[in-house]
């Protein structure tokens, strides 16, 4: 044989070797392992056909010899029947050693989940058939012999539904499934995990124009027994020998007092902001031990209300409902530590911004006196959190919050560059120059994920605490389920107080964990795929509005801090957060609140008569206000006008009863001016203006100064024309005496070349006459008829010699 020969016969050897050892495998495993089966792909076409829960799982961490429980349901959503179902327990034989795995495989278990479907023993159960509808219970009880768990680690748990479909087939693909996790820690030495648990009351809150809030009964049932909010309550109350921490949304706890107490508006009846703290409504109910699905008789649940239950869910024992809800979650919360959010979780981001500008600034602050002041009147102390939508921020705006007074910051993974689970939930940041604490929201926590009842959040604690104390994660969790965490109405059966009594998990405050966190130097920077508007800028100044019309309604009805900070509160909630996802809805709601406050100044009016006249340069005219509320108010006037001289005398501040109209009277002094418009705007006593200024128009009927002085000179021109011309006409007779010196009688020739006669003067007598002895002049008929000797006063000479008067 060649050498070429014996090569090339060398692979065909090795693959037939390779064949009957592949052979000899399968024959071996047949024998081996008769009770397993390989899972078929999840993404087969009858799957999930029926919705499957894990209800209890028990217990919550493996031990060697322990016996693994699983309890769950099976409910029918389809029109059509299934019968014969099994239940079969799936379960890998090796363990997930990282967090990252676990969660991938827990996320998308129909690809990842690889374990083997068990066939014998009590890894399967029958689950008889199942109606359009129905819902039938499995359980299933596996022995550590069966199970072969020997490696630690974190192990997915799942169960598989096998039914045959209304055509009579019975496919190998599972028609349902679920998936949860358990972990495996052997007795070996291990350090302890260190778990923060931190429960969310949050729900969303809205005022509408009425002072009401939008969706009361949304609120009433969530708070009731089977709602959310009253599951997490009872299960965070179902184990008080462990530390937790309480974060909560002041305006919950606000809206759920109003409510109970039927008490709204500004005048509402022991408010934030007064000397009055609140009061519970008797004693804490006591911590439930059962299943939330035992409702007494006669009580309402929340899929059947009851008859008279009106529309907006004020029940006649829905006050009663609400005031046990919260005397429970006050009493707990001043138990343990609180985180708040600011009040009505406004947009920091929105309000904190250069371009808000002075209204931004005026809703941080509105935000800040909300916050304070409703704890304070609950008896609560706490620190700020900062939860932005989804977690999504960035390292500047993380600093601007701090004018929200924000100390934890609520972070998703997304914005923390390089962030893998095993650097934990619980960090601590330098932001802005100052320490800034951090929990990073876990994905396997929030709504998309699987971690939806309260066995899943037990099983998830305990899947992270056993790899931090196996050294495969972070021994600092902190652990916060979504707003919109929902335990379940299976939630007592979960036991969840069960997942802190392994040694190596010990349960610490969330500050106090916080505290020794690991420090995060890497960026903080926003994704780059993220899509996140803030409301708009008109919406932020509409709430602005709220507060600065609200002010002035409080100084103008007399100083009220309850007031004050209930307007504060309405300005928060119109530049909450939640708006984001609505943001046109957001601006008329914001603008409709704000309209709503400046209507009550609106009542209040000032009015004058829109055209005076004065009969000199000063006078005194009527000035009405009418006060169109149905309580007393503080007022007074300013005028302004548009000629800097022309002033109106200001009307001080004065009580005017309700519904009353009072007519002052006032006194203008235009000085020069002749027509001068006026404004008159009312006034609080703090000096803010309110409503409508009224306008009208001052006239002065007394002629100006410089009238005067033109008339003086046309005066003075007149006399001394006058007079000019009587001082002429004196001149000229005197000039002509003197010149002719003649006796009367005497005729003499005149300039103009006409004979005259001198005769005397009327009022002189003869006798007063000097006698001169002149020769009387001889004139003959003719010369006297031909000459003009006519003068004055004399008479005139007619031809034939006769005498007519002048």
């Amino acid at each position: 044989m060649t050498r070429a020969e014996t090569c090339s016969s060398r692979p065909a050897r090795r693959g037939a070797v390779r064949g009957l050892l592949a052979t000899a495998l399968v024959a071996l495993l047949a024998v081996l392992l008769p009770s397993t089966a390989v899972v078929s792909p999840a993404h087969a076409a009858d799957a999930d056909r029926l919705a499957v829960a894990i209800d209890a799982l028990s217990p919550a961490t493996l031990s060697a010899g322990d016996t693994l429980t699983v309890t769950g349901r099976i409910t029918n959503p389809s029109s059509e029947a299934w019968s014969r179902l099994r239940v079969h327990l799936v379960m890998p034989s090796v363990p997930i050693n990282d967090a990252a795995a676990l969660d991938k495989a827990l996320a998308d278990p129909s690809a990842d989940v690889t374990g083997t479907r068990q066939t014998s023993g009590g890894a399967v159960a029958a689950a008889g058939d199942l109606a359009p509808g129905d819902t039938t219970t499995f359980q299933l009880q596996v022995p550590s012999s069966e199970l072969r768990v020997t490696s630690e680690g974190v192990y997915p748990v799942g169960v598989h539904v096998l039914a045959t479909g209304p055509n009579g087939d019975r496919s190998p693909d599972a028609v349902g499934r679920a998936y949860t996790s358990v972990p495996f820690v052997g007795d070996g030495p291990t350090a302890a995990a260190q778990v923060s648990m931190v429960w969310p009351f949050v729900a969303p809150v809205q005022r509408d124009e009425r002072n009401r809030y939008v969706d009361t009964a949304g609120l009433v049932q969530s708070v009731s027994p089977g709602g959310r909010l009253r599951r997490v309550l009872d299960l965070a109350r179902s184990d008080e020998t462990s530390p937790s921490t309480v974060l909560l949304d002041p305006a919950l706890l606000d809206a759920l007092r109003d409510i109970a107490t039927e008490s709204y508006g500004p005048s509402r009846e022991g408010g934030p902001g007064g000397a009055t703290q609140y009061v519970p409504d008797g004693e804490p109910t006591p911590a439930p031990q059962g299943s939330d699905d035992a409702v007494g008789e006669g009580q309402a649940t929340p899929e059947t209300p009851a008859e008279d239950e009106a529309e907006e869910g004020e029940t006649p024992d829905a006050g009663q409902r609400v005031a046990t809800f919260l005397t429970d979650l006050v009493s707990y919360a001043q138990r343990h530590p609180v985180w708040a959010l600011p009040y009505g979780r406004p947009d920091s981001f929105a309000i904190t911004r250069r371009s808000a500008g002075e209204a931004g600034a005026t809703v941080v602050e509105a935000a800040n006196t909300a916050t304070e002041a409703t704890l304070a009147q609950f008896g609560l102390t706490a620190r700020t959190v900062y939860w932005p939508p989804n977690g999504i921020s960035n390292a500047n705006r993380l600093a601007s919050s701090r004018r929200l007074g924000t100390e934890v910051a609520v972070l998703s993974p997304d914005v923390l560059a390089g962030w893998t689970p095993s650097d934990g939930t619980a960090l601590r940041a330098q932001v802005g120059g100052a320490p800034m604490d951090i929990v990073v929201l876990d994905p396997g926590l929030q709504p998309e994920s699987s971690a939806t009842s309260a066995l899943a959040l037990r099983q998830r604690v305990a899947s992270r605490a056993a790899l931090g104390a196996l050294g495969d994660g972070s021994r600092r969790v902190v652990v916060l389920p979504s707003v919109s965490f929902d335990p379940g109405s299976e939630w007592a059966r979960a036991q969840f107080h069960e997942v802190f009594d392994p040694a190596w998990v010990r349960p610490v405050p969330a500050d106090a964990l916080l505290s020794n966190a690991r420090r995060w130097t890497d960026r903080i920077a926003l994704p780059r795929d993220t899509n996140q508007r803030p409301i708009t800028a008109e919406q932020v100044a509409a709430a602005a509005r709220i507060v600065t019309s609200g002010n002035v309604v409080s100084e103008m009805l007399g100083d009220d801090a309850p007031r004050d900070v209930f307007y504060a509160q309405s300005a928060s909630l119109a530049a909450s957060q939640d708006w984001r996802a609505a943001r046109t809805r957001g601006l008329r709601h914001a603008e409709a609140q704000a309209a709503s406050v400046e209507r009550i100044l609106h009542r209040v009016s000032v009015s004058a008569t829109s055209f005076v006249t004065l009969s000199g340069s000063s006078g005194r005219f009527p000035i009405t206000i009418t006060n169109g509320l149905s309580s007393p108010v503080t007022v007074g006037v300013r005028f302004s006008s548009d000629d800097a001289s022309a002033t109106i005398e200001d009307i001080a501040p004065q009580q005017i009863s309700a519904g009353q109209s009072v007519t002052l009277t006032v006194t203008a002094d235009v000085g020069q001016a002749t027509t001068t418009t006026f404004t008159a705007a009312l006034v609080t006593s703090g000096g803010k203006e309110l409503g409508e200024p009224a306008r009208f128009t001052v006239r002065s009927s007394v002629v100006g100064r410089v009238i005067w002085v033109f008339l003086g000179l046309a005066m003075l021109l007149v006399v001394v024309a006058v007079v000019r011309r009587f001082v002429k006409g004196r001149t000229v007779e005197t000039l002509d005496s003197e010149v002719l010196d003649v006796e009367p009688g005497e005729a003499v020739v005149t300039g103009a070349g006409r004979p005259e006669v001198a005769v005397p003067d009327a009022d002189v007598p003869d006798a007063d006459v000097p006698e001169r002895d002149v020769p009387e002049p001889v004139v003959s008929e003719q010369d006297v008829s031909e000459q003009d000797v006519s003068g004055p006063g004399t008479p005139e000479q007619t031809p034939t010699g006769r005498e007519t008067g002048a």
